[in-house]
């Protein structure tokens, strides 16, 4: 049978339009192991995946082939009707999400970067089912993580919530982190342009698997990447990659060279300290001293020492995340009206942060243009991690959503906000000068 949204569909183009409409699962830049056939294997000249070899794709990944001509076709029913465009979208997303859900999803493969580099990469496509109206969301998400983390800070909590409430939800293992590996072992993983290059890398690819606009999320020193990320795109002309940018307990774009000083003329035991088990690593050792960087007071002991597993396993020995006295010549990162354009950003982070202070939150919400910031009571730096996790993924969620419903959906809640009607703790902030 067939059916007419402005143009004939017939049954089998019905098929193809949901899975432009859903968007194909994660397809890696493939590495072919011994005993496996790859898939699909990207094409040489950068554009859709082509099969490996006859037989060798899934139907889920033929599905994803159509979506460059059904680009096209999209365009054109939008032109013609937008408003029976969405909901013939929302239909087909359905479809597709019912025809997904029957089929087994593997865990997305590693990305390999230009360079030979292999990033570990954790996540996947919405888990949420076929009938809830949360299905189909318009942004697809990518976490970052900060120094002495890997991409497992995000799987314990953030993406399985994130992806049961529709949303495509991957996190990257930085390069030279968690279970990612570099051509030439370094005592310095990266500068902040290689990781922020290697961030930008990811997200296009996703953008081009999912057919929907990204929003990356940065934690800690993960901020001031995923800030470099984000700039770079924009002034590379392509801002169709974003959906947004947010910054979790994030390092604002001037780095911490304030944020040190602060510190030292606030608390200069806790400034030693904190200097102490990061220079040492004396975090992955000591659970008072971990405890007090990173987590909350009632974070059950047994988690703390899980957590303390997995720091010591994230970043390896010898070696760190950024080189900070190098980081300075690469400061301040462009934001805000030193950009083209504009993009929706969130900055959020706990009250109970004793490495990233309200002060430091002001920063990057003023630099990047946003008028308030979000406190989030009783959380401490590790928000994905804390046991008031929700605390920080509930309006990191609510901000998604709106983003997915459009720039007059943002500009609400960025009111709604303001306006102490939600749930958040809200601080207002001056325009800079």
């Amino acid at each position: 049978s067939s059916c007419t949204w402005g143009i004939g569909v017939d049954a089998m183009s019905a098929v193809r339009l949901a899975a432009f409409a859903l968007g194909p699962s994660w397809q890696p830049q493939w590495q072919p192991r011994p005993g496996v056939s790859a898939p699909c294997r990207r094409s040489s000249s950068g554009g859709p995946p082509s099969p490996g070899r006859a037989g060798s794709c899934s139907p889920l990944a033929l599905l994803a082939l159509s979506a460059a001509s059904l680009t096209r076709a999209a365009d054109s029913l939008r032109r013609r009707s937008p408003a029976l465009c969405r909901a013939g979208v929302r239909i087909a997303r359905r479809v597709a999400v019912a025809a997904a859900s029957s089929a087994s999803v593997r865990a997305p493969e590693p990305f390999r970067t230009d360079d030979g580099a292999v990033l570990e990469v954790l996540g996947g496509p919405s888990t949420a089912p076929s009938d809830s109206p949360s299905v189909g969301q318009e942004a697809t998400v990518l976490l970052v993580h900060g120094s002495y983390h890997a991409a497992w800070c995000w799987d314990q909590h953030f993406l399985g919530f994130l992806r049961a409430a529709g949303f495509h939800t991957y996190a990257v293992s930085l390069r030279g982190q968690g279970r990612g590996t570099v051509v030439k072992a370094n005592p310095v993983a990266g500068t902040l342009e290689t990781h922020a290059a290697d961030v930008a890398a990811v997200a296009k690819h996703l953008r081009e698997v999912h057919g929907r606009r990204v929003a990356i999320v940065g934690h800690s020193f993960g901020s001031l990447i995923a800030q470099r990320a984000v700039a770079d795109l924009r002034l590379e002309g392509q801002d169709d990659v974003l959906a947004g940018l947010a910054l979790l307990s994030g390092v604002p774009p001037n780095g911490i060279g304030s944020l040190a000083w602060r510190y030292v003329l606030r608390d200069l035991g806790l400034t030693w300290r904190i200097t102490w088990g990061f220079a040492t690593r004396a975090f992955e050792r000591d659970a008072d001293l971990c405890r007090e960087l990173f987590f909350d007071r009632d974070l059950p002991e047994e988690t703390l020492r899980e957590y303390m597993k997995e720091l010591s396993k994230s970043c390896p020995q010898g070696t760190r995340l950024l080189d900070l006295r190098a980081l300075q010549s690469s400061l301040p990162v462009p934001a805000g009206a030193d950009l083209p354009g504009s993009l929706p950003v969130l900055v959020f982070g706990g009250d109970s942060d004793v490495i990233v202070d309200g002060q430091a939150m002001e920063d990057s919400a003023r630099a990047n243009g946003v008028p308030f910031y979000i406190t989030l009571e009783g959380v401490a730096h590790d928000a994905m991690l804390d046991s008031r996790w929700q605390s920080a993924a509930e309006p990191l969620l609510s901000w998604l959503k709106a983003l997915s419903d459009g720039p007059e959906a943002v500009a609400e809640w960025e009111r709604r906000c303001l306006a102490g009607t939600g749930s958040a703790r809200v601080v207002a902030v001056s325009p800079a000068t």
